[in-house]
């Protein structure tokens, strides 16, 4: 078993028992990876956006491209909910995933879009 650290922000976290953040350590089996994180709590990967693991982008919105990504014994996971804007300490930049890089060259540029509704 391993354990992580997981943080979900926005409406998800009343998964875990959080109202708009929670905080929580959870134990999983050796070979997890984040699609078993989020079956794991009943999370669609299409209500999820960002998803970081130990402070490198694995995922975007619409993209999915995190469910493959392995976890190890204390990684720190954070999964926002759909809709919730990229975390303001990254906006200067922030390293990525492998599995995310590819998914972008074969996607290309992935643009948010801001409303006044």
């Amino acid at each position: 078993m391993i354990t992580i650290d997981l943080a979900i922000y926005g409406p998800l976290a009343r998964v875990a028992g959080g109202r708009l953040i929670t905080q929580t350590k959870l134990k999983l089996n050796n070979s997890a990876k984040i699609k078993d994180l989020l079956k794991t709590f009943n999370i669609s990967p299409d209500d999820i956006s960002y998803v970081f693991i130990n402070a490198v982008l694995c995922d975007v919105p619409g993209l999915n491209a995190s469910l493959e990504e392995p976890l190890h014994d204390n990684d720190h996971v954070g999964i926002f909910s759909n809709g919730y804007m990229w975390p303001y300490h990254y906006r200067e930049g922030a390293f990525i995933s492998k599995n995310l890089e590819i998914a972008l060259n074969n996607r290309g540029t992935v643009h948010n879009t801001y409303t006044n509704e």
